[in-house]
């Protein structure tokens, strides 16, 4: 048998030259679509993008600091500059006579006399009014806080809760709002509200638990990009010359209704409070609010003077509005909106007065009124009625000064207290070393 006729030879397939550069082709275009495609999806996203991938912790944040507190006497003697103004004029006229005071009821009764007040001025002072508090409206958010329930119908319950917010500052990444920490229940789902209608997402920065104040921020990126967000922001005034008769104006809830307004004035001589490690002035007005109040409360230059909140409010639900002073708790503010922590030692005190000092011999100092539980003052040993007179060697004579030294101070620093502690009728002086801790 012959086994060639099995044997295959095997012959090369003709190249198609026309096919294969139609298939080149092919390919050249969709490699081009696809390009311009992916080109398209990424300037349409870039945006979104550099949103979602921008760390806005790795960019630097300027430190938020108050100016201090400067007040010429021009600026303290405003609210007198038209009764100046009508003396100058009776004295020019030899109606009275300089440092003619006090005046005589003939006197009184010609100043009153100088004054006219009819429909139209009634009129055009109230539209002034609303002008200036819509004006100062807009230094105020709403801070809605939603919280989620599900009940055993498996339904789920949204319920929210509001309170009106402060801007305060801008670090140059973040737009600070101080607000009332009571009423925000779920500090991760809050929406901000501005005057204009405008709604950003917001967040609990840092709060305060003895004071009751909570920093909210939000993304600057999310602020209307029109707008000039300096000019949002709240001007600080000083809440040292307060007084009895000054006129005020309350702003944000004060009737718990966001957007409300109240006008009023000062009608008791402010009050300090002592509490943990703090003090701080409240004073109170004599214009109706309600006990979910909250907002600021403004001087007639525009300044704010005062923070409402809840904690200072009666259960009833027609209240007067109450407000802590702006300038004692500036400190606090600041480093809550710096992200610093607030030295802590647990102790509650007061002044001593020149009564006890001269009367029973009580040395000037912080007395001590009382230590938290489990707090470093309490661990170090120090007892009720004890009078601290320094830190550090530095001399203390009132709680405030007490306070005001230990904020110097950053957790974990040690110090040492100088203390007087009355012994068989004598105040000896004791040391006690303690380390700082931070207020939670």
């Amino acid at each position: 048998m012959n086994p060639d006729f099995i044997k295959e030879e095997k012959k090369k397939k003709p190249l198609n030259t026309g096919k294969l550069f139609k298939k080149f082709g092919i390919n050249i275009a969709m490699a081009v679509v696809f390009g311009v495609i992916a080109s398209l999806v990424i300037l349409v996203m870039e945006p979104f993008l550099k949103k979602i991938t921008t760390n806005t912790e790795s960019q630097s944040a300027n430190l938020v600091k108050f100016p201090e507190e400067e007040m010429t006497p021009e600026e303290m003697l405003s609210e007198y500059m038209m009764q100046e103004s009508a003396i100058s004029e009776l004295e020019e006229e030899e109606t009275i006579e300089a440092g003619d005071l006090p005046f005589s009821d003939e006197q009184v009764n010609i100043l009153l006399s100088r004054i006219k007040f009819d429909a139209a001025k009634y009129r055009q002072m109230t539209i002034s009014m609303s002008n200036y508090t819509r004006e100062l409206g807009n230094y105020m958010v709403t801070v809605t806080s939603v919280e989620s329930s599900v009940d055993w119908l498996d339904s789920v319950d949204d319920k929210s809760k509001t309170t009106s917010g402060i801007i305060i500052a801008e670090n140059g990444v973040e737009l600070l709002i101080l607000a009332d920490a009571s009423a925000i229940t779920n500090p991760e789902n809050l929406t901000l509200t501005l005057r204009n209608g405008v709604k950003m997402q917001g967040y609990v920065k840092n709060t305060d638990s003895v004071t009751g104040l909570a920093i909210i921020a939000t993304d600057l990126k999310n602020f209307p990009e029109e707008e000039d967000v300096k000019s949002y922001i709240a001007p600080m005034g000083s809440s040292t010359s307060i007084y009895v008769g000054l006129s005020v104006v309350a702003v944000g809830s004060p009737q718990g209704v966001s957007g409300s307004i109240g006008y009023g004035i000062v009608d008791t001589p402010k009050e300090m409070i002592s509490d943990v490690d703090t003090y701080y002035y409240r004073f109170k007005t004599n214009i109706l609010g309600s006990k979910n109040a909250s907002g600021a409360l403004f001087n007639m230059q525009g300044q704010v003077i005062g923070i409402i909140t809840s904690k200072e409010t009666s259960s009833a639900d027609n209240t007067v509005i109450i407000a802590y002073g702006i300038t004692e708790l500036k400190d606090v503010i600041e480093k809550l909106s710096n992200s610093q922590q607030i030295g802590y030692l647990g102790i509650t005190g007061t002044n001593v007065t020149a009564g006890a000092n001269s009367e029973l011999g009580v040395p000037m100092g912080a007395f001590v009124t009382g230590t938290e539980m489990d707090s470093p003052a309490m661990l170090a040993g120090l007892q009720l009625g004890d009078v601290i007179v320094g830190i550090n060697e530095r001399a203390i004579e009132t709680y405030a000064e007490y306070v005001n030294q230990l904020q110097k101070f950053k957790p974990d620093e040690e110090i040492t207290l100088q203390v007087r502690r009355k012994s068989q009728n004598e105040y000896a002086v004791i040391e006690i070393p303690l380390t700082v801790t931070a207020r939670q």
